[in-house]
Formats: structure tokens, sequence, C-alpha cells
């Protein structure tokens, strides 16, 4: 189901999700249900596994603009 179907099937009542980040590469998923598991008893309509955007470092290079993308937290599971 979409967010958005979760909201309008909510009728007035306040909904409460969470967003987790992923664990990082090398962990195991296990890791990250370890985390799901607790809030499991506030029902959320989902949970959101967010990953970190990326962003883009400008580097001067004999003259040249050098674009570099970079994520604040690489190596993420998922």
């Amino acid at each position: 189901m979409k967010v958005t179907e979760h909201i309008k099937k909510a009728s007035g009542k306040t909904l409460f999700s969470f967003e987790v980040i992923p664990p990082q590469k090398g962990s195991s998923i296990q890791e990250l249900y370890n985390n799901i598991d607790p809030l499991m008893e506030f029902k959320p309509p989902f949970i959101d596994v967010t990953t970190s955007r990326e962003q883009y470092i400008y580097i001067e290079k004999d003259g040249l603009l050098d674009r570099k993308i970079t994520r604040m937290r690489p190596g993420t599971v998922g």
C-alpha cells in the first residue's frame, strides 16, 4: 500500500511511521530487523529505510573543475 493510501485510510487519526538507516556493508540485515522489532508495538503503517542522498564536490584541477559524487554514509546494505 502506498503512503498516500495509508493517510487516506486513517480518516483523521494520527499515524506514526519511522525512518531508519540501513546497516553498514559487512553487517547483517538482521541488525536492521533487530532495530525495527521494538517499533512494531506501535503498529506503524509503514517504515521507511532511507539512504543518504549524493552530494557533489567540485575540485579545481589544472584550471578545470572536476565533479566528484560523494555520499554522507557510503557502503550501506540495501
